[in-house]
């Protein structure tokens, strides 16, 4: 007489059918709780300014260099960047068609570019070439 046993759990493995009702239930959170509507797109004029042009038909131009350090300066006077954006109002209020030339060095990360553009931007400066 033969006695059968059940099999012990170890030795069947793992099925599949959970772990695909896990994964799938973690991207179903993942989706819902993702905020897809807080992304935005940023159009910026790239087109390559020759060096001897001086925008003739821009009543003004106003040239703002962002450094690798964070410094940031205005046609090449020196600011201290906790006073653009009240620099940016007061130019505008003088010229309000003032455009803005951004010359950003190459070791610039992208953080900060964008902050700076959303900066020039919040100001009401509308005409933003990025160099």
């Amino acid at each position: 007489m033969r006695l059968d046993l059940p099999r012990s759990r170890a030795g069947r493995g793992l099925g599949l059918t959970p772990l695909i009702d896990v994964v799938f239930i973690l991207l179903l959170f993942f989706l819902l709780a993702s905020h897809f509507d807080r992304w935005r797109t940023l159009r910026l004029d790239t087109a390559p300014a020759t060096a001897g042009e001086q925008d003739a038909d821009r009543p003004s131009v106003l040239r703002l260099r962002l450094h690798a350090d964070g410094a940031l300066d205005i046609d090449g006077v020196a600011l201290d960047p906790g006073h653009l954006k009240r620099t940016l109002e007061d130019y505008r209020a003088r010229r309000p068609d003032v455009s803005v030339v951004l010359e950003a060095e190459a070791e610039v990360r992208l953080q900060p570019l964008v902050g700076l553009i959303d900066t020039v931007t919040a100001v009401g400066i509308r005409e933003l070439s990025l160099r």
